[in-house]
């Protein structure tokens, strides 16, 4: 009988070895993780504890083990742990991850080595296991273990790849060289690493990464290129010397890939295009040539023909020392090119430059009027183009005082693109010219839904022109001051400066307590700069910034002055601390990264 009790015993007991572990209620489950949750860790830790040691959940085990931890209950954490590897004989590596953290954290380097012994010695029997080992000891801050088991896991299984995660690791422990040579080996192994690496490299050169150690990569890429390295080590130099504004550079290295392999020249073509968007004219003008030199089958030919006479365009515009003569040459050129490009696309957007300046630089307005109606009427010419001149044809006849008409020409150019940035430029341009003859509630009426604008400029210069408005005319009964200051306005706009700055004078004596004194000030060291007054021009900013340091115009006052400091005056060292003030005392301003970066050139950060 005794034995039959017995083999009953036993039988129960096999029997509940075997059936399922009954699983944490649902209802106790979601309120354990709200005590967690709330903070309550030991209401956590008594709900939620029981439920892992039965069935294994790794959301769960976390919550009671930070529970633990917030407690700084770490014997018991190390307890709970340890309870985990035993019993459930858990063959991740993530576990003895938590005990090095944990041995640390209550100053026992022993242990948290010897937990960090069994880490090794599970990569080393399952290479794999270092993908899971490597990001749980990342993530608690221990990149140098990370480091040691990713190598170790290379080392075991030569196939096996961790240089992203090893430049990430390099990067964070502040090993950028070793970080860069990581870069340069993943684009090695893998030109699909490519993109990200480009993208990493980036982002380091923009927060102010050492000159040092951009060298350092480019001797590493250069070094891998004569080794014979594949194209993407010469695509990616040519992308460095371009993030560090190295234009010259990347046309060195550009040419010598040109001339191995004798391509369309595509690429240079568009390093041509980055120079003149960051107005090294004189290399872009090289760059145009060199490709032009490929002759007329080159399908970039007609594109570099027209961006060398934009390029020569915004040179004569940015040089202090340009007269009539040198317009009037570059005219010839236009037209000259005007009858060899006759018939082909990029004709709208020469036409277009053509009639800009031989209205506004040449004072011949009817002829520029003239060659925009044409260039709208000419069939080949693309629809966007022929918006565009309508803009120009709307730009020249407000210069010219016929306003209706040049409403009128913004109007079929906003209905025509209506949802895109010419569309929205054409808008933009039609409250203008309201704004200039004192309609100024229509007009700010358009100003406020441009400020939704998707071009960031439009956006800007919209939600500008709509608190100039209401800041002058809101609190006034009368709107004779701002009316004066919009006429002004116009003034400069159609270069009639000097009468706009008798009304700028007028104002400043009629209305001194007046609102709109700020924007007087700069409106007159507008005209003064147009003028080449840079003095001038510096002290009615420094005006703007003394007096009214509060107001909308303080961080377009400090940004212009330490331009101009920077560009017409040679001031270096204030035009430094100007652009310093500009990112620190106005973080949310419309210039703060331009501030940032000018900063940083200036010291010397991107210097070669």
């Amino acid at each position: 009988m005794k034995r039959i009790f017995r083999l009953n015993i036993l039988y129960l007991f096999i029997v509940a070895s075997f059936a399922p572990a009954p699983v944490l209620a649902q209802n106790d489950f979601q309120l354990g993780m709200q005590y967690y949750q709330d903070g309550e860790y030991q209401k956590a830790i008594d709900y939620l504890a029981p439920s892992v040691l039965r069935s294994f959940n790794n959301k769960v085990y976390e919550a009671v083990l930070n529970s633990y931890l917030a407690l700084e209950e770490y014997d018991k954490a190390e307890d709970f742990t340890e309870t985990l590897i035993r019993k459930k004989g858990l063959n991740g590596v993530e576990l003895y991850t938590d005990l090095v953290y944990i041995h640390n954290l209550k100053g026992d380097e022993r242990d948290a080595e010897k937990a960090m012994d069994e880490i090794r010695k599970r990569v080393q029997a399952n290479p794999s296991m270092a993908y899971s080992a490597g990001n749980a000891l990342q993530q608690k801050g221990y990149p140098t273990l990370a480091l040691q088991v990713y190598e170790l896991a290379e080392t075991q299984n030569p196939g096996m790849n961790f240089d992203y995660q090893k430049a990430l690791l390099y990067g964070e422990l502040g090993d950028l060289q070793n970080m860069y040579n990581m870069y340069v080996e993943m684009v090695l192994r893998s030109p699909s690493y490519l993109p990200s690496v480009k993208n990493l490299i980036a982002q380091g050169i923009n927060n102010g990464e050492t000159n040092e150690n951009i060298q350092f990569l480019k001797e590493r890429i250069i070094t891998k290129i004569q080794e014979g390295a594949p194209r993407t080590m010469n695509d990616l130099l040519v992308f460095v010397y371009i993030q560090e504004k190295n234009f010259r550079g990347a046309f060195t290295q550009l040419k010598a890939l040109d001339r191995r392999n004798e391509g369309n020249r595509a690429e240079i073509f568009n390093l041509g295009r980055v120079a003149l968007n960051n107005q090294e004219y004189e290399l872009a003008l090289k760059i145009f040539d060199y490709v032009l030199e490929a002759g007329k089958d080159n399908p970039f030919y007609e594109e570099s023909r027209v961006n060398i006479l934009l390029t020569q365009r915004r040179l004569l515009e940015s040089r202090d020392d340009v007269v009539a003569d040198d317009w009037r040459k570059l005219q010839k050129e236009y037209y000259k090119a005007e009858k060899e490009l006759k018939g082909l696309p990029e004709m709208g957007q020469l036409r277009i430059d053509l009639a800009h300046f031989t209205a506004f630089r040449l004072d011949e307005p009817d002829s520029a009027v003239a060659l925009l109606e044409r260039t709208i009427n000419t069939s080949y010419i693309s629809a966007e183009d022929k918006a565009r001149a309508k803009i120009e044809l709307g730009d020249i006849l407000l210069y010219t005082g016929e306003r209706w008409e040049a409403i009128l020409y913004y109007g079929q150019a906003e209905k025509a693109f209506e949802k895109s940035p010419i569309g929205q430029e054409a808008k933009f341009k039609r409250a203008k010219a309201a704004y200039y003859v004192g309609d100024f509630q229509w007009a700010q009426g358009i100003f406020n839904a441009l400020k939704a604008s998707t071009s960031k400029l439009i956006a800007n210069d919209a939600m500008q022109y709509s608190l100039l408005i209401n800041d002058n005319i809101a609190l006034d009964t009368s709107t004779e001051a701002m009316a004066l200051f919009a006429k002004a306005d116009l003034l400069n706009y159609q270069d009639k400066r000097d009468s706009a700055m008798i009304i700028l004078n007028q104002l400043q004596k009629q209305f001194p307590e007046h609102s709109v004194q700020d924007e007087v000030l700069l409106l007159r060291s507008e005209i003064e700069m147009a003028k080449k007054d840079y003095e001038a021009a510096a002290r009615d900013l420094q005006a703007i910034i003394d007096a009214y340091s509060d107001g909308i115009l303080a961080d377009d006052a400090q940004f212009r002055l330490a331009e101009l400091y920077q560009t017409k005056l040679n001031r270096i060292e204030e035009a430094k601390e100007l652009y310093r003030d500009l990112f620190t005392e106005h973080p949310d301003s419309f210039f703060t990264a331009e501030a940032r970066k000018r900063f940083r050139e200036l010291r010397g950060d991107f210097l070669n």
